[in-house]
């Protein structure tokens, strides 16, 4: 009796247990999920490419000495405002002035010595007339005449040497001026001083890549342009005269607007000249995005930004949120393509329905769907734990308004 007794106990505790099991799945098969909506609707849908790189100039103007001297006045300062024709550097002149007036010196002394060329052939000339007019009445011995002859001649010849030795002293002295005029720097842009690097004092030099070649940068603060890298996968996408957006680490709650100006054919050189890039390095193309807003702040060269370029634009799409969009984890499947197994939950009458869609071009914010879906559908975009943990024919409930944003919010 006991054993029996302690049989029954036994099987009416595992029909108690499988009675709750049952009564659980049922309950929690019959409780209603509260979900995020978004309506299906039509917009705009376009896809970009993102990169990084710096803001620079355009077309900044470096100045070089053209003669070597100590700089003895720096009228402008970094970040000041020039016009072109502008004095922003002098040199010293004091040797410049002495090599003008010496080239002077010797083009009056050359001119003297002209003068007095012309007076001696004049004086030559006079006794020349005269011993012909004596050498025709046989008074003169025909060597005699030919001597003064040969000396007139000869004081010609003397006359354009001295010609020659002037134009020689008159290059000399336009050189010399052109020196002269080289210790006075002017701004050849209007723009702004971006770089100034010298310092009163300095002896600066003429040349490439050496310190003290460099006086100073001067560009126009109103063409700018972003100076970005694109990985070799995206740089098949970009064409010239795309539009892209900038935002600069200076100024994070500013946007601006740009197109592509300049793709290049040939890789980054990231590394030295000597190796190759690996994959693990990775390889990148140079892009400029010149920027289109009529006010930009100031920038200074190398300012840290990341562009987004827009490489497609599908107008009228029918588009829903990337949440929404959901695939299918399916190790068997053939297929390479990213896209394939999509679906999303559309809620209809209190459910949530699973319905397979074939996607197009995304955005950072939203999904093209191809198929599947048609403008005014309500799809389920989250929570993402909830979406992730739904079922086809689920019980769903939209979440209240306020309790939505303070999602979003959190997120």
């Amino acid at each position: 009796m006991r054993q029996k007794r302690k049989l029954w106990i036994a099987l009416a505790i595992v029909a108690g247990v499988i009675l709750l099991v049952i009564i659980s799945r049922f309950a929690g098969s019959g409780d209603t999920q509260k979900v995020n909506v978004a309506k299906v609707e039509a917009r705009t849908i376009k896809s970009s490419i993102l990169a990084s790189g710096q803001l620079i100039y355009i077309n900044p103007v470096e100045l070089k000495p053209e003669v070597i001297g100590k700089i003895s006045e720096i009228p402008v300062v970094e970040g000041q405002m020039v016009k072109a024709g502008q004095v922003v550097l002098r040199l010293d002149p004091q040797l410049y002035v002495a090599a003008v007036d010496q080239a002077q010196a010797g083009v009056q002394q050359a001119q003297i010595a002209i003068q007095s060329q012309k007076l001696s052939i004049s004086n030559l000339q006079l006794q020349y007339d005269r011993q012909q007019a004596l050498f025709k009445q046989h008074l003169v011995d025909a060597n005699t005449f030919d001597q003064l002859g040969s000396q007139l001649e000869i004081a010609k010849e003397q006359l354009n040497s001295l010609k020659q030795a002037l134009a020689i002293s008159q290059a000399q002295l336009s050189s010399a001026q052109q020196n002269l005029s080289k210790t006075v720097i002017r701004s050849p842009i209007n723009g702004m001083v971006t770089s100034l690097p010298v310092k009163v004092g300095e002896t600066v030099i003429t040349g490439t890549n050496i310190p003290g070649s460099t006086l100073m940068e001067i560009a126009d603060p109103s063409e700018v342009q972003a100076d970005v890298q694109v990985d070799e996968a995206d740089i098949a996408n970009l064409k010239l005269n795309q539009d892209a957006n900038i935002n600069a680490v200076s100024y994070p709650n500013d946007t601006f607007h740009g197109k592509v100006q300049f793709i290049a054919a040939s890789v980054t050189d990231n590394s030295t000249a000597c190796s190759i890039p690996t994959a693990q390095q990775g390889v990148t193309f140079e892009v400029k995005i010149g920027l289109t807003d009529e006010k930009l702040p100031r920038v200074r060269p190398g300012m840290s930004c990341r562009a987004e370029i827009f490489t497609q634009s599908t107008p009228n799409a029918i588009a829903v949120p990337l949440q929404a969009v959901l695939y299918e984890n399916n190790p068997n499947s053939k297929s390479l393509e990213p896209t394939s197994g999509a679906y999303v939950y559309v809620m209809r009458d209190g459910k949530a329905r699973k319905v397979d869609v074939t996607t197009g071009v995304s955005s950072d914010t939203y999904q093209e769907i191809l198929s599947g879906l048609k403008a005014g559908e309500t799809v389920i975009t989250g929570p993402y734990t909830t979406l992730h943990a739904l079922s086809d024919g689920g019980s769903v409930s939209v979440l209240p308004e306020e309790h939505d944003k303070q999602a979003k919010s959190s997120t």
